[in-house]
């Protein structure tokens, strides 16, 4: 069972270090992402923006490219769009992280097992330190605690962190929406000229919900 312990702690290194650093390297600069595509933008050179988003390796970037591709559909089908998209991107950065959850739940209970199997172990034999066969017997179980804890916890700190890039995702692609919908106003108003106040407050509500 201490095998089995150390096993299960090499690879729950191997999942956190794996998962810290794909998180640190989709963890971007929104700002300066969404400042760069708003000049473009506002060159309405959607070409330039969408190979902007291609260059940067991050899941809000995807959702921004999202947005600048549909820009011409309706609202609702881009936003049922992002959804889809989102939940894609949110359920590839927690990849694996079930692995981490598993080995902090089972690991204590595995080194329990093996503290149990040293008791039985002795059978009739005749123990004469009492100490050193407690201490050994109990060893599994001190392991298994060892390893356990951490991974709960790197597994706690990994959920953290996926938190905050999937709400850097959500801000990000809301304000590619807006970015978009400025980016088309100038156009609309032309031809739209008779616009009644009515609708432009719906279309402002609309977008509010977004």
């Amino acid at each position: 069972m201490v095998w089995v312990l150390l096993a299960a702690s090499a690879l729950g290194a191997v999942v956190f270090v794996e998962r810290r650093l794909t998180y640190h390297r989709v963890q971007i600069n929104t700002t300066a992402l969404l400042g760069g595509l708003k000049n473009v933008l506002r060159q309405k050179n959607l070409v330039e923006a969408i190979d902007i988003c291609d260059a940067t390796p991050s899941p809000a970037a995807r959702l921004v490219k999202t947005v600048l591709a549909q820009h011409d559909r309706p609202r609702e089908e881009v936003k049922e769009s992002l959804q889809q998209s989102g939940s894609m991107e949110t359920a590839r950065l927690e990849q694996r992280l079930g692995v981490l959850a598993t080995l902090g739940q089972v690991a204590p209970l595995l080194g329990l097992l093996g503290s149990v199997l040293g008791f039985m172990k002795t059978g009739e034999a005749v123990i004469t330190d009492h100490h050193a066969h407690f201490a050994q017997s109990l060893m599994p179980l001190a392991l298994g605690l060892a390893v356990g804890v951490p991974c709960y916890v790197g597994y706690n700190h990994l959920v953290t962190v996926v938190g905050d890039i999937v709400l850097d995702m959500e801000k990000t692609s809301l304000e590619a929406l807006r970015m978009v919908s400025e980016m088309e106003k100038p156009g609309r108003r032309k031809k739209k000229s008779e616009e009644t106040p009515a609708a432009s407050t719906e279309n402002a509500d609309l977008f509010e919900q977004s």
